[in-house]
């Protein structure tokens, strides 16, 4: 009988680009209905055999790695965190890694970082950059005003994680105090540059947040939510954020994006943009006012990594 397809499932994360990803997972696997599967719980999945595609951003719960011996992986534009290196490049994580290779990579980051522990790696890019606009346009498909996604919101105050306890969590309560004058100014003064720029645009202007919370809006919900992003990011004119998953969608659809990069300069933030830059445009907010009332082009998106993506897709699927 033949393995179920999964995807990762994120019953307890915030951010609308984790279900962003798995949607563009969902999209090779249909007509099937995929198992939806925890990323920070594969250690636990005890059901039958399944083929997960493992693309998204690893991980909140390292410890948790490797996953269950119920899943057989296929590692494509997988990012690995700094912040998880060392729990999950354990003996046991690498020779996992080892057992799976090659692993395609969402960043040039973490294709170095494996190739630094003998893992053999390559940069694959993200999936996202296999949606097609058609599947989010309705009506005669014509592209209207400006999407203003979740904006500079790494330079806003960082608030505490629940898994961060005992003396770590009061030492990260002391320094967020210290930072958060300085934030508050650094985002005031990064949004009047982004007003600035939108003012000379005659279109309307949304703004959206990518952040929903999983204490208040159900899976389903978030997921729903997701689907209406990637539908609004289809019928934009131009498409701003400070999020990667509203911008890599954005250069599928051929959508005009400007990624601000503001308060992306820590390690744990640069390593997945290593390479995004082929897709989108990256810019500071203090370099908008030379940007004037111009909008980017669109990037081409290589037919070599969409094309590797439909081979090696097609292939671990039918398996």
């Amino acid at each position: 009988m033949k393995n179920k397809p999964a995807v990762l499932g994120y019953p307890t994360s915030n951010n609308l680009g984790d279900f962003i990803q798995s949607i563009a997972t969902s999209r090779w696997i249909l007509p099937d209905k995929p198992i939806a599967l925890n990323r920070d719980q594969l250690n636990n999945y005890r059901g039958p055999q399944v083929k997960l595609v493992m693309n998204g951003w690893f991980m909140e719960q390292p410890e948790n790695w490797p996953p269950s011996v119920n899943i057989t992986p296929l590692f494509i534009s997988f990012h690995l965190n700094p912040t998880a290196e060392k729990a999950m490049l354990t003996s046991a994580g690498i020779n996992y890694f080892k057992k799976h290779q090659p692993i395609g990579c969402r960043d040039y980051y973490t294709q170095k970082t494996l190739e630094k522990y003998g893992i053999e790696a390559y940069f694959s890019a993200c999936l996202t950059l296999s949606l097609k606009r058609s599947s989010f346009t309705k009506g005669n498909g014509n592209r209207e005003g400006i999407l203003v996604i979740s904006p500079l919101e790494r330079l806003l105050p960082q608030r505490e994680k629940k898994i961060i306890r005992g003396l770590k969590s009061i030492l990260f309560k002391g320094v967020q105090k210290i930072k958060q004058p300085l934030k508050i100014k650094k985002h005031k003064k990064a949004m009047k540059r982004l007003d600035a720029y939108l003012s000379q645009f005659d279109q309307e202007i949304q703004f959206r947040t990518q952040l929903m919370s999983p204490e208040t809006d159900s899976e389903l919900e978030r997921i729903k939510a997701a689907e209406d992003q990637l539908e609004a990011i289809a019928n934009a004119k131009l498409v701003i954020t400070s999020r990667i998953h509203t911008a890599l969608p954005a250069a599928a659809f051929g959508t005009p994006v400007l990624f601000l990069s503001d308060g992306l300069e820590h390690p744990n933030q640069k390593s997945r943009l290593q390479g995004m830059e082929s897709f989108f445009t990256i810019m500071n907010t203090d370099k908008l006012k030379y940007q004037g009332s111009q909008i980017p082009e669109p990037k081409i998106i290589s037919k070599v990594i969409l094309n590797r993506f439909e081979k090696e897709l097609k292939s671990f699927l039918k398996e």
